[in-house]
């Protein structure tokens, strides 16, 4: 299968796997560009569209994304247990609510949620022809200042969940490289842990400057990384 992702955003990507276009975390006006909302709205144009919410933070969750999605030919959301209460206007008819640690069928998506260690969820997302996992704001949050104690407790947390997802064995995998860490956020870690065969780092605020210089600083064989300059661009993959 010909796999299309498109950066949006920050952590805001759009998937074309088959007829079904995916959508990630379309964040609210001051977290996105000028360019963002067109790139979006041509990718949902007639599309049998699937949009997912990891949580509902504004740089993750806005709900202008419901004018775009209304010019596909179908659109289902999913949004994580905490998207109703904060965005309510999202919790339209037919909405998926996701729980941690829970399964979920959509259509022909299976669809496993892990507890993200900031707010929300992450996504396992299974289709007969490709796995996908979208971090969301699971990361290895081991900010500067942090007790020992604490950073233990980030590094287990995050090291189990790495397991997980590493048994689910992702073709693609979206996860979290900010470098506003000095361990990007564990994306290092989760590459080498998962070694998925394609890995999209984002969480970059707009800094694509910082995506290329993580880039730069690893090599994990088997591994192709979607790096990106602009909204808009696109990377193509077969699995």
């Amino acid at each position: 299968m010909q796999v299309q992702i498109t950066y949006v955003y920050h952590s805001c990507f759009c998937m074309k796997l088959g007829e079904r276009t995916l959508v990630f975390d379309y964040p609210g006006h001051a977290h996105r560009n000028a360019e963002a909302e067109a790139v979006v709205a041509k990718a949902l144009e007639n599309a049998r569209a699937y949009v997912f919410f990891s949580h509902s933070h504004h740089d993750h969750c806005s709900l202008e994304i419901i004018a775009l999605a209304s010019k596909a030919a179908s659109a289902r959301y999913i949004l994580s247990y905490d998207v109703p209460d904060m965005v309510p206007e999202l919790d339209l008819e037919g909405a998926v609510v996701v729980e941690p640690d829970q399964e979920y069928f959509v259509d022909d998506l299976k669809i496993t949620c892990l507890d993200s260690n900031d707010l929300g969820v992450a996504f396992m997302i299974e289709t007969p022809d490709v796995r996908v996992y979208y971090g969301g704001d699971l990361a290895e949050w081991t900010w500067p200042g942090l007790d020992e104690k604490s950073k233990a407790l980030v590094e287990q947390y995050f090291g189990e969940c790495l397991d997980q997802v590493k048994a689910f064995n992702p073709d693609i995998a979206f996860s979290n490289a900010d470098k506003r860490l000095p361990n990007w956020g564990g994306a290092a870690r989760f590459l080498e842990h998962v070694r998925p065969r394609f890995f999209v780092p984002m969480h970059a605020f707009g800094d694509t400057a910082s995506i290329a210089g993580f880039a730069r600083t690893l090599h994990v064989p088997d591994t192709k990384m979607f790096v990106y300059e602009k909204t808009g661009d696109q990377a193509v993959f077969l699995v």
